[in-house]
């Protein structure tokens, strides 16, 4: 028998007192299918009053007591709102609707969704900021639809494929008239997948270019003490370039200074002789140099990665090329704060980390914006993998405890291999002139029912160990983004395709193209004693060979970079849930 309970809506434990026949069932419908909430149609005598009037409980429990094993107990079967208008108000019947409809629901599913983002099926990067907030793009990278308990009202993310509260097994127990199997399209068997990832490579900083200047005079024999010597020295100083002075590709000269080693800036005195004819002496300008160069560049940044998932499924066409392909495009900036803040980020932390990164994809944020392409692709093979939905009717106490988070098997020599497997998607209770059943329909995945395993592979840097973690590469490796069912290998010996300019390590070495030092004490010393006769023609000479320098520095401005990573990926392991190669 039925009792039917109003209730307050704050009533969500069932108890003895629910056991009650507040109104008088004379017929009742209860659906659940997966992703949605379960509907009940009950026709009730009429109790000639209004039920939906204000200050009336609007709703129910509805629960079953098994006459014929009275010791099961009674048995809740859902606890519902009325969500309709009567039907037929004027006869001796009605019927109303009920929806087991949470009252917080969109607060509960948006609760849950926040604990559902998590590698690999979760990555803002390649979502919008209208989507990144919305609880149903969550699903997008998983095998899951939302389920909302007839009774309990628990509101769970449950898989597709593989049901989390266990499997019925009906066997043969079913009415056999009532099998029915139905093909339905073909399955996905690839998905393309390509995605591009855009950053604006941003740096400032300085490079000391001091020594490399000093060695440069050295090198023209102009050198003395870790100090620079001239003839010329006056005009080398009073040219000597001063912060923020342009230079061009991307540099600006940073704090720049030079001093004689006397400290005077001006020469008073002369500090050597190096030339006399009896009328002129030309000092040795000795001077302590720091010379330092500024960058501060932005250079646009590309990241293009592709790849094919092809799924492991039995064939369900007989012509080749009928199977359906789907292609997926992506695109994020990895230089957009989507992240969750930190100390250093407290408006978001960026993907990319550092803006000064040369690549990201290789790194363990960019392998999980991967993963999570392979997610969705998988998403897309795996939910058209149910192609074969069978359904079948079996008394109403039996069907009591189905649910939408349960498998179900049945075994009937019809069925191809004698036997299915599959997540309940749909099934009805229903009681009318004395006829109580229960329907279910199972969606069964045509996979092969294969796995696959990931391999470490061998380290590239010398032993492992060598080098410290995050910088090993592994020849041979693939990485398991989802246990069993798919892996994808290494990529991370793509080198960026860009000037190999390196913003974590500016050193003047790299960044130097060439420094060369012109007229140095050498030199002019060998104009001086050309002259040595005439002091004037000796002073007129010195002035054409002045000491100056000759500098080449890398540019930085350059770009845009565009670095490609083909991807290779297994093929995706899909469960067996109908073997229709059976022999």
């Amino acid at each position: 028998m039925f009792f039917f309970a109003w209730v307050a809506s704050s009533e969500t434990t069932f108890g003895p007192e629910h056991e009650v026949e507040d109104e008088q069932i004379v017929s009742l419908q209860l659906t659940h299918k997966e992703g949605g909430f379960c509907t009940i149609d009950a026709t009730v005598q009429n109790p000639r009053i209004g039920l939906l009037a204000p200050g009336r409980d609007q709703w129910a429990w509805l629960s079953y007591a098994d006459e014929q094993n009275p010791t099961a107990g009674t048995t809740p079967l859902a606890f519902c709102r009325i969500v309709g208008v009567p039907q037929s108000v004027q006869g001796n019947a009605i019927t109303l609707q009920f929806m087991a409809r949470p009252a917080d629901y969109d607060t509960l599913k948006r609760a849950l969704a926040e604990t559902m983002k998590v590698r690999p099926y979760w990555d803002p990067m390649w979502l919008t900021p209208e989507s990144r907030t919305d609880p149903d793009t969550v699903l997008e990278g998983y095998t899951k639809a939302w389920h909302i308990d007839r009774v309990t009202h628990a509101v769970t993310a449950s898989d597709i494929l593989v049901g989390e509260d266990g499997l019925i097994d009906f066997a043969g127990n079913f009415i056999k008239d009532s099998l029915d199997i139905q093909i339905g399209a073909p399955p996905v068997r690839s998905v393309k997948v390509s995605a591009e990832i855009n950053w604006d490579q941003d740096a400032t900083g300085n490079v000391d270019l001091t020594q490399t200047l000093i060695a440069a005079f050295k090198t023209a024999g102009s050198n003395k003490n870790n100090a620079i010597t001239s003839l010329t020295g006056e005009g080398l100083m009073r040219d000597w370039p001063e912060k923020d002075d342009r230079i061009g590709g991307g540099w600006d000269f940073g704090e720049c200074s030079v001093v004689r080693t006397d400290g005077v800036v001006v020469p008073q005195e002369y500090s050597q002789v190096v030339m006399t004819n009896g009328t002129g002496q030309f000092p040795v300008w000795t001077m302590k140099p720091v010379l330092t160069v500024d960058y501060e560049v932005s250079r646009k940044r590309q990241e293009t990665l592709s790849f094919t998932l092809v799924a492991d499924c039995q064939a369900l066409v007989t012509e080749p090329g009928d199977e359906e392909i789907i292609e997926i495009s992506a695109s994020g900036d990895a230089d957009e704060p989507v992240d969750p803040p930190d100390t250093d980020n407290p408006l978001g932390a960026l993907p990319i980390g550092d803006v000064r990164n040369r690549a990201y994809l290789p790194t363990a944020r960019g392998r999980q914006s991967l993963e999570y392409l392979i997610a969705l692709a998988r998403g897309a093979i795996l939910e058209r993998s149910r192609a074969v939905e069978i359904s079948f009717t079996v008394p109403f106490r039996d069907g009591l405890e189905l649910s939408c988070r349960k498998n179900a098997r049945v075994a009937d020599g019809r069925i191809p291999g004698g036997e299915a497997t599959g997540k309940i998607i749909g099934y009805t209770l229903s009681a009318d002139s004395g006829r109580m059943l229960a329907v279910v329909t199972i969606g069964c995945t045509i996979g092969k029912g294969n796995t696959v395993t990931a391999d470490p592979g061998e380290p590239v840097y010398g032993e492992e160990g060598y080098v410290d973690t995050g910088y090993q590469l592994y020849e041979g490796a693939t990485y398991m983004p989802v246990a069993g069912e798919v892996t994808y290998e290494e990529f991370g010996s793509i080198p960026p395709n860009d000037d190999g300019v390196d913003f974590f390590n500016m050193l003047a070495a790299d960044n130097v193209v060439q420094m060369t030092v012109v007229n140095g004490i050498t030199t002019q010393s060998a104009v001086l004693s050309a002259f040595k006769p005439d002091l004037s023609a000796a002073i007129e000479a010195l002035n054409q060979v002045y000491t100056e320098v000759d500098c080449d520095l890398r540019v930085l401005k350059g770009g845009p970079f565009i670095t490609d990573y083909p991807i290779v990926v297994s093929d995706l392991m899909v469960p067996l849930g109908i073997d229709l190669e059976a022999a």
